[in-house]
C-alpha cells in the first residue's frame, strides 16, 4: 500500500503542477490532504514515527489549503493517531479535541474518529470518566452519520471501528467484562481481511486475560492471534502491542514455553524488517 500511495501522490502532484483552474485546484488539493492522511495512517500501522510526522505536516497544511473544514477534522484525527501510537499522549488527546472542534456540530467520519481515540488516550492516563463520555460522544456522531459513509474504510466509519476503538479503551481500564463484550462485537463484524484491527482486538483480549492473573493463557492467546499474519503484517504497531504483553508477564511467567514461543514470534518480525 505504501507503494501505491506513494506513484499515486507523484501522478498528483503533477496533476496540481499542471492545473490552471483554480477551483480543480482547489479540489485536487483536497485529494492531496486526504492522500496524505492515508500515508499517515500507513506509517502509523509501520510505526514509522519519523515519517509519520512529515506526512501529518504535509496533510494539515493541504487541508488548510484546501479549506474544507470536515477533511481537516479528518487529517487531524489521523495524526491523533500518530501520536497516541508514539506515546505522546497528551498530544493526541489536545489533536484529536482539535480536530472535533474543526468539524463543530457536523457529525462525520473525522470527528467520530478522533472522539474514539481520545476515549483510548484517556483510558492510558486512567480517566475513565473522560473515556466513557468520549465513547458516547462518538457513538451519538455515529447514529447520526450519513449513511454514505457507514462503511469500513478510512474515509468511513462503522460500528466495527468503534467497538474496537471501545474495546481498547476499556481494556485499559482494566474493565475487562466490559471490553470482553466489546471485543466480542468488534470481532464478530469486522472483516477477516481487516487483520490488523482483528489482531489488536484479540491481543486486548490476551491482555484482559492477563489482568485476569491468566498469564499463560494470555501469552497462548497471543500466540493464536499472530501466528496466522505474515511477518509483514506483524511488523509495526501489532509487533509494538505483543511487545507490551510480554514485558507485563510476571518473571516467574517469562520462561514459560508460551511466553519464550511469543517473544521468539515478535523476535522473528522484527529480523525479517
Amino acid at each position: 500500500m505504501l507503494i501505491d500511495l506513494t506513484h499515486d501522490l507523484t501522478d498528483l502532484k503533477g496533476s496540481l503542477d499542471a492545473c490552471q483552474s483554480r477551483g480543480t485546484s482547489r479540489d485536487l488539493t483536497r485529494v492531496a490532504a486526504e492522500m496524505a492522511g492515508l500515508m499517515c495512517l500507513t506509517l502509523v500501522k509501520l510505526d514509522d514515527r519519523v515519517a509519520f510526522r512529515q506526512w501529518a505536516r504535509t496533510a494539515r497544511i493541504a487541508a488548510a489549503q484546501a479549506g474544507d473544514p470536515l477533511v481537516h477534522s479528518w487529517v487531524r484525527a489521523q495524526e491523533a493517531y500518530g501520536y497516541y501510537y508514539a506515546g505522546n499522549i497528551q498530544h493526541a488527546i489536545d489533536v484529536a479535541q482539535d480536530a472535533q472542534r474543526m468539524a463543530g456540530s457536523t457529525p462525520c467520519v473525522g470527528a467520530i474518529l478522533a472522539a474514539a481515540l481520545e476515549a483510548r488516550a484517556q483510558a492510558a492516563v486512567g480517566n475513565s470518566a473522560q473515556t466513557i463520555r468520549s465513547v458516547e460522544h462518538a457513538e451519538r456522531m455515529l447514529s447520526q452519520l450519513d449513511p454514505r459513509y457507514l462503511i469500513p474504510s478510512a474515509f468511513g466509519y462503522s460500528e466495527a471501528q468503534l467497538r474496537f476503538h471501545e474495546s481498547n479503551a476499556l481494556t485499559q481500564l482494566g474493565a475487562t467484562q466490559r471490553a470482553w463484550a466489546a471485543q466480542e462485537r468488534a470481532l464478530a463484524l469486522t472483516p477477516d481481511y481487516d487483520y490488523t484491527d482483528r489482531t489488536l482486538t484479540h491481543l486486548d483480549r490476551a491482555t484482559c486475560m492477563a489482568y485476569s492473573k491468566d498469564f499463560l493463557g494470555a501469552a497462548e492467546y497471543a500466540i493464536q492471534a499472530l501466528t496466522g499474519l505474515a511477518a509483514e503484517q506483524r511488523r509495526g504497531i501489532i509487533a509494538v502491542r505483543a511487545r507490551g504483553i510480554i514485558s507485563n508477564l510476571p518473571t516467574a511467567v517469562q520462561q514459560s514455553p508460551a511466553a519464550r514461543n511469543l517473544r521468539e514470534i515478535v523476535m522473528s518480525t522484527e529480523g525479517d524488517a
